[in-house]
């Protein structure tokens, strides 16, 4: 990387230095105190070359002239090609992310990672929903799984960084720990959201420093703007690259609020704990791939708060595979759980507390969730459990779940206008047109899934009961053309030999499934 701009030939450049980033400030300023003006390393190399460009010349002719234009000319060129090359070299260096390196992360080598910042934590946790490091469920759920954290919690983004900001903020007071909280930017931005190039008011921002800072979670930004489908694939690939067995998702219009009327009371976060611990003997052991009865995903109210497991997904030999991006967003979710179900993977429900599915914004969300602290610290939160702020906000938010399901539903993506002229940034206007357009066409209405699963206008009411026959049809051409035995020998059935698609790889069910 060394020589990705121009420099002199067949010698390295000692100030090519592009490991330093933005976030390690006290190693920036060394950097800048330890290095030479340019000018003066400049003219350094300028003397080295014209020596050996003299003792070059002396021996191949014997003009002074000569001589002396190969020592122009040798100063000359050097200046031409290195004259940009240090100030550019020093002004792309500073809009690198925090490496891993300089951050502690575990993370390896993931430059679109950004851990939380070195700050006080605010607004204060309320006390009862702190679970104790002494917890015995959480001991249990330490003990029983292999992987750290315990509860890895991710929560796209693309729009409205109001509703993302009350998203984080319901579940970090219901408990769930902020460093185990991963925000996904798919603002499609790239890096300008963390270098704080975008206004307020332009719908792809997102204020790195607040959620990493004050409220001290994690930041995972993609590469590029990416669909709902490949979202989740994301998702999944993430979570297999860090040797995860299972992960958990929310969106982030939604709020959650831990039942604060149960006895006895239980955190919705220790009630997410609970539910693990009880789900993890059933979630990849031996005899449950003997039984069929490994679980694939569990909802808590839906899919606002779902558990993976990704084994289902990433075996060899059993997995279901990947989301379908030919089918972006709307009715992925379908296709992608009805293949689960054909698989033989039940798709379970929980419930652990209260969560709603909002459109608006919820007032000073910050005072709303956490109470008004009589000090700003982490152990004061200033809030009781079950008290009369709890009961007027569950109410509010039952009222305004049931506004948005009246007629505001998905109103509070295309909520901000702004960012016009800012760095790769969409036309809101052209980018919520573009949106619904390449939902339509992936939508049970639309082409993709129709034609997938019975016909262009296939009725959405229909779609379930035609997977099923072609998935049927499928598995009868399949056992037809190929004998038991060569399925066996070539590893497509699984070792307990159940029939039906739980024991065909992942590729050759896929393409059952796909009607072309």
């Amino acid at each position: 990387m060394s020589s990705i701009l121009p420099s002199w030939p067949w010698r390295s450049n000692q100030y090519h230095d592009i490991s330093r980033h933005p976030g390690d400030p006290e190693n920036l300023e060394e950097k800048m105190e330890q290095r030479p003006h340019k000018w003066q390393a400049r003219w350094k190399e300028m003397f080295f070359d014209v020596c050996l460009g003299f003792f070059f010349n002396v021996f191949t002719s014997r003009s002074k002239f000569s001589i002396l234009g190969f020592i122009v000319g040798i100063s000359l060129g050097y200046t031409v090609s290195t004259g940009a090359s240090y100030d550019q070299i020093h002004s792309i260096s500073l809009n690198k992310p925090i490496s891993p390196e300089q951050s502690g992360t575990k993370w390896g080598k993931d430059l679109y990672f950004y851990p939380p910042l070195d700050e006080e934590r605010y607004p204060a946790v309320p006390s009862y929903n702190i679970l104790s490091e002494t917890s015995d469920i959480l001991a249990s759920a330490r003990n029983m799984t292999s992987q750290s954290p315990v509860t890895p919690l991710f929560v796209p983004f693309t729009r409205n960084f109001v509703m993302l900001r009350q998203t984080i903020l319901s579940y970090i007071a219901a408990g769930w720990p902020r460093d185990q909280i991963y925000i996904i930017d798919n603002s499609g931005t790239m890096d300008a959201n963390y270098n704080g190039l975008l206004s307020v008011t332009n719908p792809f921002y997102l204020n790195y420093k607040l959620f990493r800072g004050r409220y001290g979670v994690n930041i995972v930004r993609t590469p590029t703007l990416l669909n709902f489908a490949q979202l989740q694939n994301y998702m999944l690939a993430t979570a297999i690259n860090q040797n995860w067995t299972h992960f958990y998702w929310t969106h982030q219009d939604v709020v959650v609020l831990s039942d604060e009327l149960s006895t006895p009371y239980h955190s919705l976060y220790e009630r997410v704990l609970t539910s693990l611990v009880s789900l993890i003997p059933t979630m990849n052991s031996k005899s449950t791939l003997q039984g069929g009865s490994r679980w694939s995903i569990v909802w808590y109210d839906f899919d606002w708060l779902t558990l993976v497991n990704v084994g289902v997904a990433s075996s060899p030999k059993n997995g279901v595979g990947s989301w379908d991006t030919f089918v972006p967003y709307y009715a992925t979710d379908c296709d992608y759980y009805e293949r689960l179900r054909l698989s033989g993977y039940p798709i379970l429900e929980r419930k652990v507390g209260d969560i709603f599915d909002l459109s608006k914004p919820v007032p000073n969300a910050e005072s709303a969730f956490f109470g008004k602290a009589r000090n700003n610290t982490e152990e004061d939160s200033g809030r009781l459990c079950g008290s009369s702020q709890y009961t007027e906000l569950k109410n509010k938010l039952k009222l305004m779940m049931k506004e948005k399901g009246a007629s505001g539903r998905n109103t509070w993506q295309d909520a901000q206008k702004g960012g016009k002229g800012e760095p790769w940034t969409y036309d809101p206007s052209g980018f919520q047109t573009a949106w619904w357009d390449m939902a339509a066409a992936g939508s049970s209405n639309g082409k993709t899934l129709g034609g997938i699963w019975g016909g262009k206008e296939t009725p959405r009411d229909e779609i379930n009961s035609g997977m099923r026959e072609l998935y049927m049809e499928e598995e009868k051409e399949l056992w037809e053309l190929e004998p038991l035995e060569n399925l066996e020998s070539d590893g497509e059935l699984g070792a307990t030999g159940r029939s039906g698609a739980a024991g065909r790889s992942g590729a050759t069910r896929r393409a059952s499934f796909r009607c072309l």
